[in-house]
């Protein structure tokens, strides 16, 4: 029988080394990509598309930051039980509230409750997971999960 989880989770400042880490991964992976872009723009010469294509490599690079953040915060977790990889570099995991592996469908939730949590660069998400009882923040809430240790 699985049991409510109900006392403080004890993960803040793991919870945000595991931001730090992956966001770190993601916009390294992106410089990388838009680095090597941005050579292939300047091979380009004048008056041949040179515009153009630099306007599809930022519209790519849009593309494969979303795609980048949907699977470091949805795919990646549902994958490998729970974590990311600052995750799992932290020894953390998402559980359920009942302490069950959470649906894709509630990494979802999690991820698109990002545009809450990340306002004004993250805080409110690190004030929520600060102040609230079990450590969530708002994704969490909704999604009825919690960050606990591995």
């Amino acid at each position: 029988m699985i049991t409510q989880v109900s006392q403080p989770t004890g993960v803040i400042l793991r919870r945000y080394a595991h931001c730090v880490i992956d966001r770190l991964l993601l916009v390294v992976a992106l410089l990388i990509f838009l680095v090597l872009s941005l050579i292939v723009v300047a091979l380009v010469p004048r008056g041949t598309g040179r515009t153009v294509t630099a306007y599809g490599i930022a519209g790519l690079v849009l593309a494969l930051l979303i795609a980048g953040s949907w699977a470091m915060e949805v795919w990646i977790p549902h994958r490998w039980l729970g974590g990311t990889p600052g995750m799992r570099w932290v020894g953390l995991r998402v559980v359920t509230e009942h302490g069950e592996t959470p649906a894709l469908r509630a990494y979802m939730i999690r991820w698109l409750m990002m545009v809450v949590d990340g306002y004004l660069f993250g805080l409110v998400g690190a004030l929520a997971i600060a102040f609230t009882p079990r450590h969530q923040r708002f994704g969490d809430m909704v999604a009825r999960t919690l960050v606990v240790r591995r």
